[in-house]
């Protein structure tokens, strides 16, 4: 909501939403004492030695007026649009995890903190090394699919064509090395393009302080986690390096997993105005699947062994997964008012799974798909502050270019990998067949964003991008599939505008801030039809109109509501597909409701809650059945409840509570109706304890996790597959027990 912050309170970090209008001012100082907040208590004088002093606001100024120069010094890392990302003024709703909440949650993957966020929800998909759908915002294909932008330090982590239009995957980032998570819900700001429809995740990474920190964890079904982090500088280099091993051998028969993750950066300053760092990540894994099961076994679930049991039918499937990646950033002061950002970034990356699942009633099949990617990027943004009728003015503008390359393999029908004869036998729309083709697409992106503090009553903030795609889809092997799902050419050149506004408005000092938004944006035609020669639809285009108050009545309790309208328009329909004429025909309606309470009356009791109401329907359709209809995978409620309880000094009891209401697992037919899920309940535990440090020695935190600790047997996700209901098992009862140390 307005934003969430993890705060510290004796020992233990909490997630503390609380409205950007009351946010902590972003302080980041470095060693020569430079501080980056917006309006600073104190300053350092120009010339700072390790002897300076702080000094009140006034005196600074009547320093600096002595001085013909300001001396400026950059951040560790110059992001686009840095200043506006962690403003008080921004007019839509955040959420906000820091480094310390998140070493405190002792998460081996950044997605497990999503449950704590209203309105969001991981749907595990069961499959080892494969990103699991994430929701948010009343859609369901975050992460699997390209309903949620993914940006580490500024850049895309969205591959446009793996496995999914906009696949992410969080596990190529090692929880340590995060300094802070922001969720941007909606397409709200013009920073991000593509796959920003129900909001963003921006990672921002450690890159400077001196600090080394160890968490491991281990116990049932033999998982074991490593995680380090350490940062230092070395002769006027800073450097921050973060490993990751993790190991499980999973709660059902072929379903072990393993990966292993580095990343290591350097920085360094030419002088207090020029700065340039490098930077590169490492990411290997491998696991084994064990698929879905049928109706027929999630209904034998009191009998747990049946419930887990691997199908029968499900052959050898797996994922093996390489991810390398290199950038470098330079950046450079103009002026105290005035900074440029330039980057370079090159990834490259193999993926291949297999996956063995019902194509009708009685036959299960196996496909394969292997993804050869390779992307290279560019861009250059300016950032700065000026005064516009004597108020602060902030401002970005910004230029992007990438170029995604993915050489894509597929084939359907095999027989542990191998193939058959039914697997060069064309199938259309699906089914059997084979694709071998490279598909290429192309981004050029403007974007500018502007916030200013007008009054307190009113603190504007604009942007509006400009985003020009293409690409295309050639041939380079055989290809034996056919239909519309088959079809391979240049892609329609697109040229997309999305505009935003917002505005803040302290309604009641220190009692009622409200926030006001109206923000764009865009989804490109599915592959189907945008390498479909000939075919020039245009891309779906979505419209959020946000409104949302902070109640803070004291410190010891905070209120944050939203409710937003996001209105969608020219879906992509196939109305004949013999004849592949796409068309721009069908709109969609989200309406929810978001609230988020902080209820901390002592120092040994906190409580928080997260929930939401969602109503998403399709409005309008080539299919009258379809009108009305609730967009699938999306629950009609959602609520996570979390009190922590410290009965004595360095012991903390946390217990966070999930509620996940019914939702539909498929669209109906002309003659059926939809299935739902009826969703689940379940109850998650962190015990700690944390001895008194002594100086000079190494802080220690022992924990123990329990997940699921009622046993419930439940599944993760369902849907209908070759008309066949299906669900993804979630884990049992689960206990890690784990140790995190601070040098």
């Amino acid at each position: 909501m307005g934003a969430f912050l993890g705060l510290r309170r004796r020992g233990s970090a909490f997630a503390l939403m609380i409205t950007c209008s009351f946010m902590a001012q972003a302080q980041q100082e470095d060693k020569a004492g430079k501080v980056t907040d917006d309006k600073p208590k104190v300053v350092r004088a120009a010339n700072d030695t390790k002897d300076a002093k702080d000094i009140s606001y006034e005196e600074a100024g009547i320093k600096l007026a002595l001085n013909t120069q300001q001396i400026v010094r950059l951040d560790p890392l110059i992001i686009k649009g840095q200043a506006q990302t962690i403003s008080r003024n921004q007019p839509f709703s955040v959420q906000v995890f820091d480094k310390e909440f998140i070493a405190e949650r002792q998460v081996s993957q950044l997605e497990q903190l999503f449950r704590e966020t209203a309105g969001m929800e991981v749907r595990g998909l069961g499959y080892g090394s494969v990103a699991n759908s994430i929701t948010l915002r009343g859609f369901s294909g975050g992460g699997h699919g390209g309903d949620i932008g993914f940006v580490v330090d500024g850049i895309p982590l969205n591959e446009a064509s793996s496995h999914a239009d906009g696949y992410a995957d969080l596990s190529v980032i090692v929880p340590l090395e995060i300094n802070a998570m922001r969720i941007f819900k909606g397409p709200v700001s013009a920073l991000y393009g593509n796959f920003n429809r129900a909001g963003v995740i921006a990672l921002e990474t450690r890159r400077s302080g001196k600090y080394a920190e160890v968490d491991v964890r281990g116990g049932m079904f033999g998982t074991a986690d490593l995680q380090a982090a350490a940062g230092g500088n070395l002769y006027g280099v800073d450097l921050n390096a973060a490993v990751q091993t993790y190991y499980t051998n999973g709660f059902r028969p072929q379903s072990n997993s393993e990966r292993y993750t580095g990343s290591v950066s350097a920085g360094y300053d030419f002088s207090d105005k020029t700065r340039f760092s490098i930077a590169g990540r490492v990411h290997m894994a491998e696991a084994d699947t064990a698929s879905v099961i049928t109706q027929a076994q999630y209904d034998n679930r009191r009998n747990q062994k049946a419930f887990f049991a691997k199908d029968p039918n499900v052959q050898n499937d797996g994922t093996d997964k390489d991810f390398y990646t290199v950038r470098g950033d330079l950046s450079h002061a103009f002026t105290p008012q005035i900074t440029a950002a330039a980057f370079a970034y090159a990834t490259t990356q193999t993926f291949r799974r297999s996956f063995t699942r019902l194509t009708n009633a009685t036959t299960w099949q196996q496909r394969q798909e292997d993804y050869d990617r390779d992307v290279l990027g560019f861009g250059v943004n300016l950032n700065g502050k000026h005064d516009l009728l004597l108020k602060p003015l902030r401002w970005t503008l910004g230029v992007e270019r990438y170029e995604e390359n993915t050489l894509y393999k597929y084939a359907d029908a095999l027989n542990n990998g191998q193939f058959t004869a039914a697997t060069l036998t064309g199938g259309a729309n699906g089914g059997s067949g084979t694709l071998n083709r490279n598909l290429r697409t192309n981004y050029i992106s403007l974007f500018a964003q502007t916030e200013w503090e007008l009054n307190p009553y009113f603190r504007p903030s604009f942007g509006i991008r400009k985003d020009f795609i293409d690409g295309g889809c050639t041939g380079r092997g055989l290809e034996t599939r056919t239909g519309a799902s088959a079809q391979c050419g240049k892609m329609a050149d697109f040229d997309i505008t999305t505009p935003k506004f917002g505005f803040r408005s302290t309604l009641w000092p220190k009692l009622l801030e409200g926030r006001f938004s109206l923000a764009e944006g865009f989804a490109l035609p599915s592959d189907a039809a945008k390498f479909t020669p000939g075919i020039n639809v245009k891309p779906i285009t979505f419209r959020q109109l946000e409104l949302g108050f902070t109640f803070t009545p004291g410190s010891m309790l905070v209120v944050d509501i939203a409710h937003y309208q996001i209105d969608s328009k020219n879906e992509v329909a196939l109305p004949n597909p013999l004849l592949l004429d796409y068309v721009n025909i069908g709109k969609t309606k989200r309406i929810g409701t978001e609230a988020e309470i902080r209820f901390h009356p002592t120092d040994w009791f906190e409580a928080t809650a997260a929930v939401s109401r969602f109503n998403s329907r399709i409005t309008e359709s080539l299919q009258p059945h379809l009108i009305g209809a609730n967009v699938t995978g999306v629950p009609q409620n959602m609520a996570t409840f979390t009190g922590t309880v410290r009965p004595m000094k360095g012991v903390a009891i946390t217990a966070i509570g999930r509620i996940l209401g019914r939702w539909p697992i498929n669209l109906p037919s002309a003659t059926a109706g939809q299935t739902y899920y009826d969703g689940y309940e379940t109850v998650d535990l962190i015990a700690s304890y944390e001895p008194k440090r002594q100086p000079g020695n190494v802080r220690q935190r022992y924990f123990i996790q329990v997940f699921n600790l009622t046993d419930q047997r439940y599944a993760s996700s369902a849907g209908v597959t070759g008309g066949v209901r299906t669900y993804n098992p979630a884990p049992p009862l689960t206990v890690l027990v784990g140790a995190s140390l601070k040098f």
